[in-house]
């Protein structure tokens, strides 16, 4: 399957803060993950600019899903630790989350996301997120 195949497979039955967020899929595989996240009044901060938690929100679940691209099917990698530096912000256009691998072992998946603004590629943020990797025993 192909990672919008299982984008649309999982969200079928699913509804979480994809769809607060309203996040989008652009590409995946397991190298790198693009998802994107519509300004909109509902994640915006008073200055009408993406907030904090929500551009945090988009990079998780991207990191997340690149993780994802890095294990066995059925096996979800769970969020151990997170770091995020807003560097700007943008009042207009989508924010567009970059998510690559850093290492992917065995036990633990590091990934980097860089969040871009769709209007002038300016960088919003940078985000560290480590995984573990629960494998089934044989």
């Amino acid at each position: 399957m192909t990672f919008l195949a299982d984008w649309d497979e999982m969200y079928a039955s699913v509804s979480d803060i994809k769809e607060t967020l309203q996040l989008y899929p652009i590409s995946g595989s397991e190298e790198e993950v693009r998802l994107g996240m519509p300004l909109a009044q509902a994640i915006s901060q008073p200055a009408g600019m993406f907030s904090a938690p929500a551009l945090f929100g988009l990079a998780d679940l991207s990191a997340t899903w690149l993780a994802m691209q890095n294990v066995p099917k059925g096996v979800f990698p769970l969020a151990v630790a997170s770091s995020i530096n807003v560097l700007t912000n943008r009042n207009e256009g989508d924010a567009i989350a970059v998510s690559r691998i850093v290492r992917a072992g065995r036990s633990i998946i590091v990934t980097d996301t860089e969040i871009f603004s769709s209007v002038d590629d300016a960088l919003l943020a940078k985000v560290g997120c480590t995984y573990s990797v629960q494998l089934p025993k044989k």
